[in-house]
């Protein structure tokens, strides 16, 4: 009994001794923790990790391991198809990464948590090495890898996969399945494809995209007709029946990493258009803030024709400067009920995307909520500017679809939140740039 318990512990001590003699198609990881900052002799302890997904804080891995100047090295045989990956590395201090001995990543230097990502071409499909070394100097300790799979061997990266269907509700199998570049489409009355009919069919885009920072990001609809957008599976855009070209503005706060997006659609009779674009939202619009001359538009002044003053003749005072030096109207800021009010008509020739910009003059521009109401294609968006921000100088309200027919406008009202009288609502001239 006691030669074959003997025999037992041997044979346990040969097998842990064995790197990765028990771990070849597993993707735990071989990790050597090191009491140097160099890997230097031998390790200290040696354990398996399910991932590399490391915060240790002003802490350390364990209780064998010191807080400050130490060491690791993970060890792991992953396996890989043919295709394109990405390699996320986030560390504080220093790490390096290896496949198939080949260094992909080389931070190996003393500073803050940082990241480094590499895209790497796999053309073996099967097990591959990966080595990822570390040292920790002092403070924060932070390790961690990630990999996503860009697109297999055929795959064009950053591409949406589209799957277009023969009727209007995504049902069965798509009849077609293809790359596309970006989703913006204006098919008029015809089809994405001969195979296609150039009514009642629909389509669905899929993409996963890495974004670099958390924070607001501002996603930009225009369809004709059904629109529905998705993020990690969770619908933010619901615009599902027949409609004529409509376009829609959205911000939604996500968190920084890989995002899934789905975009579905569908298209009855008629005009075919399907558009997105997501990009980082300015936030208060500081940075595009933009000089007068700097780009070309159709201007509405407040001495145009297309431009209106509502509200008591003895509210409103006019000052000299402003745009082009010229003079522009301003009042004090009211209570919860609007007194007075401008409008400037959108006087755009043809129907499209315009980004408006308000002209804010340096003087009676205190007010740090002045509400400006875009009507545009029989809908109505409302962007709030901190006045006391700017100076002369022109700030995007944001982007929106005219028609260039219908009742179309830009408002602004003296009920701006502050107190009565404490602030100046400044009105100057509106600028429709084409984008």
């Amino acid at each position: 009994m006691k030669k074959f318990l003997w025999l037992c512990l041997v044979s346990f001590l040969v097998l842990g001794a064995s790197p990765l003699a028990t771990q070849a198609s597993s993707p735990n990881w071989r990790v050597e923790y090191y009491n140097n900052p160099a890997l230097e002799g031998h390790p200290i302890t040696t354990v398996i990790e399910a991932k590399i997904d490391h915060d240790w804080g002003f802490g350390s891995p364990n209780i064998d391991v010191p807080s400050d100047y130490f060491s690791a090295r993970w060890t792991s045989m992953q396996e890989f198809e043919e295709g394109t990956y990405l390699f996320f590395l986030t560390v504080d201090d220093g790490a390096r990464v290896w496949l198939d001995g080949k260094l992909i990543i080389d931070a190996w230097n003393i500073g803050p948590r940082r990241e480094q990502r590499v895209k790497i071409r796999i053309e073996e499909e099967g097990l591959h090495e990966i080595q990822v070394a570390y040292f920790e100097f002092t403070g924060h300790a932070v390790l961690k890898l990630d990999t996503l799979k860009l697109g297999g061997k055929d795959d064009i990266i950053g591409a949406w996969q589209g799957e277009y269907f023969n009727n209007r509700n995504l049902e069965g199998t798509p009849e077609i399945t293809r790359q596309d570049g970006a989703i913006s489409f204006d098919w008029g009355f015809g089809s994405p494809d001969a195979r296609l009919a150039m009514d009642n069919f629909s389509a669905r885009w899929t993409r996963s995209i890495l974004l670099d920072r958390p924070g607001n990001y501002i996603f930009r609809m225009q369809h004709d007709d059904g629109m529905r957008v998705y993020v990690d599976g969770k619908i933010i855009y619901d615009s599902w029946y027949d409609q004529a070209v409509t376009y829609q503005v959205r911000r939604i706060g996500l968190n920084s990493g890989f995002r899934t997006f789905t975009v579905e659609f569908y298209e009855r009779t008629g005009n075919a258009v399907a558009f997105l674009s997501i990009e980082p939202d300015p936030g208060n619009y500081d940075r595009y803030a933009v000089d007068e001359d700097t780009e070309v538009g159709v201007i509405v002044d407040t001495r145009d024709v297309h431009f209106t003053w509502g509200g008591p003749a003895d509210n409103r005072y006019v000052a000299m400067g402003g745009y082009k030096k010229g003079h522009y109207s301003w009042t004090t800021c009211a209570g919860p009920t609007h007194i007075n009010f401008g409008r400037w008509d959108a006087a755009v020739n043809s129907a499209g995307n315009y980004e408006v910009f308000a002209y804010i003059p340096a003087e009676h521009s205190s007010a740090t909520g002045a509400r400006y109401l875009i009507n545009h294609f029989g809908r109505t968006d409302e962007r709030v500017i901190n006045q006391s921000h700017y100076s002369n100088e022109y700030v995007s309200l944001g982007t929106y679809y005219f028609d260039g027919v219908s009742d179309e406008y830009v408002m602004l009202y003296d009920s701006t939140g502050d107190q009565p009288g404490t602030t100046e609502v400044a009105f100057d001239s509106l600028k429709f740039v084409r984008r």
